[in-house]
């Protein structure tokens, strides 16, 4: 691997024949050849001739002719081999000699010349004899020494497309290579080289009864190997494979087995290009922060006004008629998208429109967010120091811990600082305790906490789970549908493994049944096929109907005005559920969707719900955004806030948006898992080396898998038969006529308690509003000590 790049500033000869030159690719001693001499360009002529000459042989002539020849060679005391070496540019004279030369230009250009080299390799078998050797030796070694040349040849020319000198490591410079434009390009530079190769991998046979199977790839792996093996600088394909497989986990072992074939780089060098992705990731975020507004996330202003309480209670028309038109459209498109209304001819129709969002991220590829992982570090985060201690570790990576930083930071910069709820309670507590503190960095004046929706998705999800979960003689609960569809293990809650997103499919599956059980009630119908008869307009009205007769607050409210011996208790709990769920569905895809306007409008209800369900902790945290949001923060930080701290996309692309803190998770698992480092190495320090190259690592992965079609499998949290499920529960609700009024039937078992009214009576009446506000209203230093002996203490490590 010594001859690096010594082919890069030569321009090699081509390809075509060149009769200056032997068969070896050594300087001939003939003079030049006159112009008119047709070596190289086959005249019709010639073939014509011949034929003519084997048309006017009559049969028997052939040997006669050949003797006579072969007699007359004798004569002129040369055989054949002489005559043929003469005619094939033996000497000057006979090189320019117009005879030889019409016969030599005949010979080369005939139809007979493949057919006689043909023989000479394989020549037929004698009658009950063996067959002649013929020149086949001959022949093998002349075609190893011309196809090793072209080779050779092909080699050189196609070896920038493999160069990767060590300045091109980056991120850029490795998602870039195409495999597909990459084949391409090597199969027109060494054409011979891959016909060969792709003969070598793929029979003849193979390709003709096997019309998925495409051994490209492989060719082009091939090539690689062969390259890498010339020259270590041409290691474009090994340096992109070294990345991906150990960000596979591809361990130390392996990786000197895979290097030894020409696959891989070497171990050291990958670990040493991860701490150098690291290093400039870490460079680039330092540098970024002093352009770009930013936000930091971490994992394990003087209060003069309060929220206006009977805004949130009471909430505006203009809000309740957007939940609404969202409601109504959640309903009908759930119709709409059943295996019942495949083939409804309607619907394109402008009635099915979808409401325009409230406030709408923008999506494309100008607004990704670009998160960065900084190195991991060794601090807990469960106590204040231990979240202190963090906090200081995160200003060094960033090279914000100067004197001369901390002091623009306190003055001059607005940090979001995220997390989960009780990352942020930490960061919130230490906000308060240091109120009297010397100047604005140390009393963190600069920090605006903001919890994950993620979390909070959970918290929801967990709270319908404790509101709903009952019993499985209960039809319609959720315990009785986790038994129906044999989803096992969502009776307890967890917040480790995959419990939520289990629950999360459940409660979309089980909703699902339930609406569509109302939407066959309302139609007086066994079949939402029966409903296509609809015009979309009616469709659309019915809708609506089915909100306020199953799944709204005016419901309730009118079972609870009638008589106790009127009321139906099935009726009135399973609509109080439809109530409850469909909020829960809805911030769900207003995040997937970046509608943050809709998830601002949900804030009251998330507020009642957690402050009647059992959640002291987010109840607080609704408190305090909503705060931040109506009263405190000025509109250029609300706005901020929103539209950078609550969601983010890596691709741009619709439907594409996630909070945070999930991000984090992701991250997380990304250090702990996909992504960890093995063996006797792998201390906390190193992990912390290379956790910033851990997004390189990410694309890098998608990119390769992209590129050889592998990005579906284990990207995706399995689904369950979703259709065979609803059917299934729609069936048992129907049967069971939950959602049918009938005056006077009871609910067996106990009604479940309506979280969303507890929760406003115990903000209302349980003075809870004010307690919150007493606790968070202190008067805060503003005074600004930047003397280097208070530096010094505050520059301090904590212990």
């Amino acid at each position: 691997m010594d001859d690096d790049l010594e082919f890069l500033y030569i321009e090699e000869p081509p390809l075509e024949r060149d009769d200056t030159y032997d068969h070896l690719g050594n300087e001939a001693d003939y003079p030049d050849l006159p112009e008119d001499d047709p070596l190289t360009i086959p005249e019709p002529i010639y073939s014509r001739h011949t034929q003519n000459l084997r048309n006017n042989l009559q049969p028997g002539d052939l040997l006669i002719k050949v003797l006579a020849v072969l007699e007359t060679l004798k004569e002129q005391k040369i055989d054949l081999p002489i005559f043929l070496d003469a005619i094939t540019w033996g000497d000057q004279d006979c090189v320019s000699n117009p005879t030889v030369q019409y016969a030599r230009s005949s010979l080369m250009n005939s139809e007979e010349l493949p057919k006689m080299l043909g023989r000479w390799y394989h020549p037929p078998r004698r009658s009950g004899g063996r067959r002649p050797a013929g020149a086949r030796k001959i022949l093998l070694d002349f075609a190893f020494t011309c196809i090793s040349d072209t080779v050779d040849t092909e080699m050189k020319i196609a070896a920038p497309l493999f160069l990767s000198p060590p300045e091109d490591l980056s991120e850029k410079h490795l998602t870039d290579l195409d495999f597909g434009v990459l084949k391409d390009q090597v199969q027109r530079s060494a054409p011979i080289l891959w016909h060969l190769l792709h003969r070598a991998a793929y029979t003849p046979e193979q390709e003709a009864r096997n019309k998925h199977k495409n051994p490209d790839m492989t060719v082009l792996q091939m090539v690689s190997q062969a390259q890498y093996s010339r020259s270590n600088r041409r290691g474009r394909i090994a340096k992109l494979w070294s990345i991906y497989l150990k960000a596979c986990g591809l361990s130390a072992r392996a990786f000197d087995a895979l290097h030894a074939l020409g696959i891989l780089m070497s171990h050291k060098w990958t670990a040493e290009a991860l701490g150098t992705l690291s290093s400039r990731a870490m460079k680039l975020v330092q540098a970024l922060i002093h352009i770009f507004p930013f936000a930091i996330s971490h994992d394990n202003m003087n209060i003069a006004r309060r929220v206006h309480f009977a805004e949130v209670l009471y909430g505006s028309e203009e809000a309740d008629d957007r939940m609404e038109e969202f409601t109504v459209d959640f309903v009908l498109h759930l119709l709409l998208d059943s295996p019942d209304f495949a083939d409804y001819s309607h619907r394109s129709d402008p009635s099915f429109n979808h409401p325009p969002p409230v406030h709408q991220l923008p999506g494309g590829s100008e607004n990704i967010i670009r998160g960065f992982v900084l190195e991991t570090s060794t601090f807990e985060e469960a106590s204040y120091d231990g979240t202190l201690n963090v906090m200081n570790d995160t200003f060094r990576q960033l090279l914000l811990n100067s004197a001369e930083e901390q002091k623009l930071t306190g003055i001059q910069r607005i940090i979001a600082w995220m997390g989960d709820q009780l990352t942020v309670e930490r960061l919130r507590g230490l906000w308060k305790y240091r109120h009297e503190d010397h100047n604005s960095f140390d009393r963190m004046d600069y920090m605006i906490p903001v919890f994950g929706w993620f979390h909070l998705v959970m918290a929801f999800a967990n709270s319908i789970h404790k509101q709903y979960l009952g019993n499985s003689a209960a039809i319609g609960s959720l315990r009785q549908a986790f038994d129906v569809l044999k989803r096992k293990g969502l009776i307890t809650q967890s917040t480790k493994g995959p419990f939520w997103h289990n629950l999360d499919e459940a409660l979309h599956h089980i909703s699902e049944a339930h609406l569509r059980a109302c939407w066959l009630d309302i139609g007086n119908i066994d079949s939402l096929a029966a409903l296509k008869s609809k015009s979309p307009a009616e469709l659309r009205q019915m809708a609506a109907q089915l909100i306020r007769k199953y799944a709204s607050r005016e419901a309730l409210n009118r079972m609870e005005d009638m008589g106790i011996a009127e009321r139906d208790g099935v009726y009135q709990q399973w609509t109080m559920f439809n109530m409850d769920v469909i909020p829960y569905l809805l911030l769900r895809k207003a995040i997937k969707a970046g509608d943050i306007g809709l998830i601002e409008d949900l804030l009251p209800i998330l507020l009642f719900r957690f402050a009647g369900s059992g959640f002291p902790k987010y109840t607080i945290e609704i408190l305090e955004l909503l705060q931040g949001l109506r009263q405190e923060w000025p509109p250029d930080v609300r706005d901020y806030v929103k539209k950078f701290c609550w969601l983010m996309t890596r691709t741009g692309k619709s439907n594409s948006w996630l909070p945070y803190d999930l991000a984090q998770e992701e991250n997380i698992c990304d250090i702990k898992v996909n992504y960890r480092s093995q063996g006797p190495g792998a201390t906390m320090e190193h992990m912390g080396k290379i956790s910033p190259a851990i997004p390189s690592l990410r694309k890098i992965q998608r990119h390769m898998e992209k590129q050889f079609g592998t990005n579906a499998r284990g990207a995706r949290h399995g689904v369950p038969d979703k259709e065979k499920d609803v059917a299934l529960l729609t069936q048992h609700y129907m049967a069971s006529k939950l959602h049918t009024f009938i005056p006077g039937r009871e609910l067996k078992t106990a009604r479940s308690a309506d979280f969303v009214t507890e929760g406003a009576e115990n903000l209302e009446k349980l003075n809870t509003i004010d307690e919150w506000f007493k606790r968070r209203t202190h008067a805060r230093a503003t005074g600004e000590d930047w003397s280097e002996e208070m530096q010094d203490i505050l520059l301090q490590p904590m212990l």
